[in-house]
């Protein structure tokens, strides 16, 4: 198989309530510039609230300035993330990955394997990504 067919059987995107209720994925994390909220295409909290209400799943929010990338003004995006129960810790060390990221306002191959793998990607995965997305 090629890297990008790699890439897109691997992806978890438009996965990831399927992926965490199965237990393969412990992790899976939201974003969109605040003045497209609410919008459950970009950010599906109905879709994961239920599992929050009942128990199964946390959820948290944080927001951060950055630069706009078409007008180059300051905007608002709000990540959500939701997390197994049991792999709530998660959240907060990839808030703290988003935010340096943020800061740091360039692709970082660190950040981006550190990324993956609080989210649930495998090693194999992790390599073929950043083999793709640094080349």
């Amino acid at each position: 198989m090629r890297p990008t067919n790699y890439l897109k059987a691997a992806n978890h995107t438009g996965r990831e309530l399927k992926l965490m209720l199965s237990g393969c994925k412990p992790l899976a994390m939201f974003y969109a510039m605040a003045e497209e909220l609410p919008d459950e295409r970009l950010i599906p909290e109905k879709k994961f609230g239920r599992y929050v209400a009942q128990g199964l799943f946390v959820r948290a929010d944080a927001s951060f300035e950055t630069e706009h990338p078409k007008t180059h003004r300051l905007c608002e995006v709000k990540y959500v993330f939701f997390a197994r129960k049991e792999e709530k810790w998660r959240i907060p060390a990839l808030a703290l990955v988003v935010r340096t990221y943020q800061r740091m306002r360039k692709t970082d191959e660190g950040i981006e394997r550190i990324e993956s793998a609080l989210l649930g990607y495998t090693d194999e995965e992790i390599d073929a990504w950043c083999k793709h997305q640094l080349n």
